[in-house]
């Protein structure tokens, strides 16, 4: 019988260069962005992260955060990353981690989300609504710090922005100041749903989908999340639970009532069966002061 031991030393050597490559990977790839989450289900969710240099885009992840066994890769190269997973369980804890077909680069205890539980559950949500937070200054913070300690252990199932997410302008520069400096572990383990504001228009428009806005969130514009497609990210309606969701542009769309938008809401309206519905949007109905 021949020795096992060259094949041993050989499968030990591969093993020792896989971990030193993904050693060597980690230090020349560095996250400047994320990752944060986005348009949840009970069955799959968005990833996205930003790098200094361009790769290709994995996420390994799993029920235990000590074996993520399961991979799902974008062979593009770039430096904003987006994944989707799919064929997730309901309701149920997944660790992960974000890197590149050549191992991960950052991913720990606090990599984690919780999918949705099956539309029409019933389940006890908590929802964290944030208003015109973008002023990236100790005010903010305050607010956040004021929010994780009276949440404390207890899982935050989704978030909304209400608008004027990122002041003055809603630039892309702006936005990583006031929301993703500002929120990184929050946006790691819940997901993100936003509304448009009008400091956001001053850099981005509805009409075209276009600017840092609609660039930086992945909205369910083809009813991913339950709802009625809307067929755009400015306005979009989503199932969490019990619960419908629907997000309205007050900015930018059309608002008549014979416009798209207002035709899409009765359309979603006609078509929910949820016990609970909550509509947002930027602007109050009533207002007091300068405005």
């Amino acid at each position: 019988m021949k020795s096992l031991r060259p094949f041993r030393a050989a499968a030990l050597t591969l093993v020792i260069v896989l971990t030193l490559c993904q050693s060597v990977l980690a230090a020349t790839v560095s996250v400047k962005r994320g990752p944060y989450l986005q348009t949840g289900s009970s069955t799959s969710v968005t990833v996205k992260w930003r790098t200094d240099v361009s790769t290709d885009s994995c996420v390994r992840y799993d029920t235990s955060l000590s074996s993520l066994n399961s991979k799902t890769c974008s062979s593009t190269s770039t430096t904003d990353h987006v994944v989707k997973l799919s064929s997730l369980s309901s309701n149920t804890k997944y660790y992960y981690s974000i890197g590149t077909s050549a191992g991960s680069i950052a991913g720990d205890s606090t990599y984690f989300f919780l999918t949705a539980p099956q539309t029409g559950t019933t389940k006890a949500t908590r929802i964290w609504v944030l208003g015109d937070s973008g002023t990236a200054d100790s005010s903010q913070r305050a607010v956040r710090d004021a929010y994780y300690t009276y949440t404390g252990s207890r899982h935050t199932d989704l978030w909304l922005m209400l608008g004027d997410n990122a002041y003055s302008d809603g630039t892309d520069s702006e936005y990583q100041g006031a929301v993703f400096d500002i929120y990184p572990t929050m946006l790691r383990k819940s997901v993100l749903w936003p509304t448009f504001g009008n400091h956001d228009s001053h850099s981005a428009d509805s009409s075209s989908q276009s600017g840092p806005y609609y660039d930086i969130f992945t909205l369910p514009k083809n009813g991913e999340a339950g709802g009625v497609a809307s067929g755009t990210e400015a306005y979009y309606s989503f199932n969490y639970a019990n619960i419908h969701f629907v997000c309205l542009d007050s900015t930018d769309s059309n608002r008549s009532p014979s416009g798209a938008m207002l035709t899409w809401l009765k359309s979603d309206l006609a078509a929910n069966t949820q016990q609970w519905l909550i509509a947002y949007w930027h602007h109050p109905p009533y207002s007091k002061g300068s405005h």
